[in-house]
């Protein structure tokens, strides 16, 4: 009788040996099954920790998509991003052996995913508070992240998910958006609406409106920016404006107009248009008035005509009623040496005095008024400044918009022909100055303010092989 060990011993040789003649190593496939039963070997796969296949399990009983051949192979369908992991094949020997493993990793690679955070993608803080905002993102290989507010670039010193930045300013606030970019399919992108609460901010291109009675006109006010909403209001006086027929209130967009739409008399004036929250309060002021609008000196060179002592002027005004008078203010510009470099001047407001020419007005009642003063005793090769205001039977004007003009090359001096006066006329607002260019005239005229599902990338399905593994193993 043969003993029990040495059957075992016997059959174990005769696995060894089936094995060895199998040549090359792909034709062990068809006998690998019987050979493995006979060896008293099993086979078992796991996906990191978990059990997704066993050889003596149904392959019926193994999760969706996934499937074991006979020659122990595990094959994965309809591949998606969970499929990324590692993949060991375990070979179980009898006693004494101990199992065997090998582990194969799978990339999978798929498209990137968005989620913003907040979640909702729409952010509300006060003025001053931090703002914390982010795009979660997936994919394989790891997206790059980039973002943009309100459609422009943001110049960031790196790629990152989180944003995070103190509430400062108004202009902070828009449209975040972020854009995940990983080479796989077509990048995603995903915005954020943040939104600061702050007071309102209201501004105006025409504080000072020119009208006439029986005239149509409008005082237009813009709400540049209110969180929460603004109550709006009128005021003349500080009381608020009685709306009728002929006095009416329009508001569109952000956009408030005051309408007469015919002016009396009596709605010359001040007024105001305020915009109040809970965060404070802003005001800008009119006035609606007859006095002319400011004047604007003309410059070409074919009507400014210059000589060595005399230049001269022109400039409009608009108007319903005629004008009465112009005064016209001359003075000298002089630069002041700052170093002791000859070439080293400043533009620092000279200290000497204006001189007034009094121009008289014109009949006709406008709208436009043009004018001209050819200024005389003037010293050669110098550049001068000049203002003009204007008046009608409502009043002065506000002054011009600076002048810089100047003289041809000549010789010899002649004492201006008009009176000198230390009376200046008054800017009620200051006028932005420009460097001139001492060969021409040039205007400056005062620049407003203004706060203004995964995708694969090329395989659906993966195979990988274990008997091979296992012909090495036996050997």
């Amino acid at each position: 009788m043969v003993s029990e060990a040495f059957v075992n011993i016997y059959k174990r040789k005769y696995v060894i040996s089936e094995i060895q003649k199998a040549s090359p190593v792909t034709n062990l496939a068809p006998a690998l099954p019987r050979l493995l039963k006979e060896a008293k070997l099993r086979v078992r796969w796991y996906k990191n920790k978990d059990l997704l296949g066993d050889s003596e399990v149904p392959h019926h009983l193994m999760p969706p998509r996934t499937r074991m051949y006979a020659n122990f192979s595990l094959q994965i369908d309809e591949l998606t991003g969970n499929d990324t992991a590692d993949y060991t094949c375990e070979v179980i020997r009898p006693e004494p052996w101990g199992p065997i493993r090998q582990t194969h990793t799978i990339e999978v690679q798929y498209s990137p995913t968005v989620k913003t955070v907040p979640e909702d993608g729409f952010l509300e803080v006060k003025k001053g508070d931090y703002v914390d905002i982010g795009c979660e993102t997936s994919g394989t290989p790891s997206p790059i992240v980039d973002w943009s507010k309100n459609g422009e670039p943001m110049a960031l010193l790196e790629h990152r998910s989180r944003i995070r930045f103190r509430a400062e300013h108004r202009l902070l606030a828009g449209v975040y958006e972020c854009t995940a970019n990983n080479g796989v399919g077509d990048p995603v992108k995903a915005a954020i609406t943040v939104v600061i609460h702050d007071a309102p901010v209201v501004t105006t291109d025409r504080s000072f409106v020119h009208t006439a009675v029986g005239l149509r006109a409008v005082l237009s006010a813009r709400l540049e920016y209110a969180n929460p909403p603004a109550r709006t209001s009128w005021f003349r006086d500080g009381r608020p404006v009685k709306l009728d027929d002929r006095v009416v209130m329009i508001v569109q967009d952000n956009l408030h107009q005051l309408i007469f739409r015919t002016v009396r008399k009596s709605d010359l004036g001040n007024y105001t248009f305020r915009a109040e929250n809970k965060l404070g309060m802003a005001d800008v002021a009119f006035k609606l008035t007859g006095v002319p609008n400011t004047a604007s000196f003309k410059v070409d060179p074919a009507l400014n005509k210059a000589s060595p002592v005399t230049y001269t002027l022109y400039w409009e005004v608009d108007s319903y009623s005629s004008i009465i008078e112009y005064n016209l203010w001359i003075r000298p510009y002089y630069g002041k040496l700052s170093t002791v470099e000859p070439d080293a001047f400043t533009t620092e407001a000279a200290a000497n005095l204006w001189s007034k020419i009094v121009v008289p007005g014109d009949s006709t009642d406008g709208p436009i008024h043009s004018a001209s003063y050819t200024v005389r005793g003037l010293t050669p090769s110098t550049v001068y400044e000049a203002i003009v205001t204007s008046r009608n039977r409502f009043g002065w004007s506000k002054p011009s918009p600076m002048l810089h003009f100047a003289t041809e090359p000549g010789f010899g001096r002649t004492l201006p022909s008009f009176e000198e006066t230390d009376i200046t006329p008054i800017l009620e607002e200051p006028q932005q100055e420009e460097a001139f260019n001492i060969t021409k005239a040039h205007i400056f005229e005062r620049l407003d303010d203004t706060s203004n599902a995964n995708t694969l990338k090329t395989w659906t399905s993966v195979v990988i092989f274990c008997h091979t593994f296992i012909y090495y193993l036996m050997r």
